[in-house]
């Protein structure tokens, strides 16, 4: 084989080397280009902090003192209504959320149990619900819940003095 073929050979391989490597870095942009675009689309995206309670989103930047502009705009009239704990059919009904945190609320299960302590407050992740019983087999449990506007539920623990344990619970709003 003549030096002339051989230095053919070596600069064709060395061009199929470098298309390879082209193509894979093609491949790679574009891989790198899909990838934020699908980021930037969830983290834009109204349920994220749902899933990720931490997560901002658009518009969390900018605060009001230290509560964000967009858990203000959820109005604590939503608490209202009968609000069914599905694992066992306990009912909170809140009645009236009233300025500075005071909860009107009562709870069932299903005859009613003393609602010793209820209160509301908004926080950068959104309106907050603590209810505190006081009554047999209830002293002084608590529930801590979160209210997940998406879902309409209020989400989060139950704390059980009796057993000194508590349980991740969720409330469904009953349907009129």
């Amino acid at each position: 084989m003549s030096n002339s073929s051989i230095k053919a050979r070596k600069a064709n391989k060395a061009r199929a080397a470098t298309r390879g490597k082209h193509s894979r870095t093609g491949l790679m942009a574009a891989l790198v280009v899909v990838v934020v675009t699908v980021a930037l689309a969830l983290s834009s995206s109204p349920w994220m902090p749902q899933i990720f309670p931490g997560l901002p989103v658009e518009g969390e930047a900018i605060k009001s003192s230290s509560v964000s502009l967009i858990s203000n705009q959820i109005s604590e009239d939503l608490l209202r209504g009968r609000w069914v704990r599905p694992d066992g059919g306990y009912v909170i009904e809140v009645r009236d959320a009233q300025a500075g945190g005071r909860l009107e609320a009562a709870y069932f299960n299903p005859r009613p149990i003393n609602v010793s302590r209820a209160e509301w407050h908004r926080a950068d992740d959104g309106l907050h619900v603590f209810v505190e019983l006081r009554g047999a087999n209830y002293p002084g449990a608590t529930y801590q819940l979160r209210y997940l506007p998406a879902m309409d539920q209020l989400v989060g623990d139950y704390f059980q003095p009796l057993y000194q344990k508590t349980f991740p619970v969720h409330f469904n709003r009953e349907s009129r």
